[in-house]
């Protein structure tokens, strides 16, 4: 049982998402790597692996295997992908209190016009990926973080207009 011993280390419950998976912080995450690894991990931290082991290898593999599943849910998600790229890079994410920046506000509450008027806000949400991701790219703390607030405030407003749709 020391490939399950080594496995536990190497997937230590204080790694990101990213580095549990050994990819590089994107919201772009390459979805068939994440699952070939998520797949990969999962298989040597089966319950069938663990018997006659103690219980502390027991509890420890539940509890990377539970860190696993919660990492690869964020890692296909990309608003939490988001997220966790802000603290994977040691940054905080930006309040949720109000937000100044004027311009910010006069293009959501354009946004929330279109949406009255019946427009499509999906290539305005694929462009706040590409903006956040660009900025994170170029390890621009203040750019990231305005990227993340456009495009969590896109997310919502999305999010708003599929449950009213529903």
């Amino acid at each position: 049982m020391k490939k399950v011993a080594v496995a536990a280390e190497n997937h230590s419950m204080y790694k990101n998402p990213f580095e549990l998976f050994g990819l590089p912080i994107s919201i772009y995450v390459h979805q068939s790597t994440l699952d070939e690894r998520y797949l990969e991990m999962m298989k040597d931290l089966h319950p069938d692996k663990f018997i006659g082991e103690d219980a502390f290898m027991k509890k420890s593999a539940e509890q990377i295997s539970a860190y696993a599943n919660d990492a690869y849910q964020i890692l296909r998600s990309p608003l939490k992908c988001a997220d966790a790229a802000i603290k994977a890079k040691g940054w905080n994410l930006p309040s949720e209190e109000t937000n100044n920046d004027s311009i910010l506000l006069m293009e959501m509450m354009e946004l929330q016009d279109m949406v009255k008027s019946g427009h499509d806000l999906r290539p305005f949400y694929q462009d706040a990926l590409i903006q956040f991701e660009s900025a994170l790219q170029e390890d621009a703390e203040t750019k990231t973080l305005a990227a993340y607030t456009r495009l969590k405030f896109l997310a919502r407003l999305l999010g708003s207009i599929d449950a009213a749709a529903n």
